[in-house]
């Protein structure tokens, strides 16, 4: 059952055997299943995931190359709901253990909020990840290439950078190291900062040492058309040519809500 704000007390009281929290690829994949199993289960999803703004699928198999990771959320969905799953857009905010079950409060609507609690047994987080983007003065400049010509898995989409010339843009020094990786793809690549880290000589000599330049000057803006990657227009005026590029600034962890739970260690 479809969910929202008229008709989720329908659902409050019930005990759930299992609360997905996510529904990307991995929660929706975990709620098919727990309902075929004929467990009661309701999937929590905020939208716009990481899976979303995933452009064109081209190494997931079932699907065309060019599908967008939205229509694979689109039809997970249905599958987990046609199952028997319950589905509800909202965000998690706070997990609650009550000793026998889970309190799960989830935030409803981003006007005239409701705050409902939904009660498990157990609670699958599968809430994931969100890539870090350099931050521009005008950010849909950023959208209109990450997911297509702009990557942010060098495993997913390194083939895509294949003999390519490549960006590799970092926020700190250690995530330089991913270049001497993505040479396995691509030779041609050029380092950039962003004007957002100290660049040790060590790490100087290694990059010029395999021939991979280093530019630390911020980010103007991204060049090309119809999301085809061309070239990079930096804060002085300079630019310089590429096809492809690799955004390794690091993943924000969606897993706030877990705090209130004494059991977990945190890193």
């Amino acid at each position: 059952m479809k969910l929202n704000s008229k008709n989720l007390q329908e659902r409050t009281d019930i005990l759930y055997d299992a609360i997905v929290a996510g529904g990307g690829a991995g929660g929706l994949s975990a709620a098919i299943y727990l309902a075929r199993y004929g467990l009661k289960c309701l999937v929590i999803e905020k939208g716009k995931g990481r899976s979303f703004w995933m452009q064109e699928l081209r190494n997931y198999y079932g699907v065309p190359p060019t599908a967008p990771g939205r229509e694979l959320q689109k039809h997970g969905m249905e599958m987990a709901l046609h199952w028997g799953a319950d589905y509800l857009r909202g965000y998690v905010e706070d997990v609650a253990d009550r000793s026998d079950h889970l309190e799960v409060k989830v935030k409803v609507g981003k006007e005239n909020s409701i705050y409902p609690v939904f009660k498990g047994k157990y609670l699958v987080a599968a809430t994931g990840i969100i890539d870090i983007l350099p931050k521009l003065d005008n950010m849909q400049n950023v959208y209109d290439y990450a997911g297509y010509t702009l990557h942010v898995c060098m495993i997913c989409d390194g083939f895509d950078m294949w003999d390519q010339k490549a960006i590799l843009i970092v926020q700190r020094e250690p995530q330089i190291e991913a270049a001497f990786v993505l040479s396995w793809f691509t030779p041609y690549i050029t380092v950039l900062t962003h004007g957002q880290c100290e660049v040790s000589p060590e790490m100087r000599a290694k990059l010029q040492e395999h021939g991979y330049p280093l530019i630390e000057t911020p980010i103007a803006r991204f060049l090309g058309e119809n999301h085809h990657l061309q070239g990079v227009e930096f804060t002085d005026g300079s630019t310089i040519e590429c096809t492809t590029g690799l955004i390794n600034m690091g993943s924000i962890y969606h897993n706030h809500y877990l705090k209130g739970i004494p059991e977990l260690t945190w890193e």
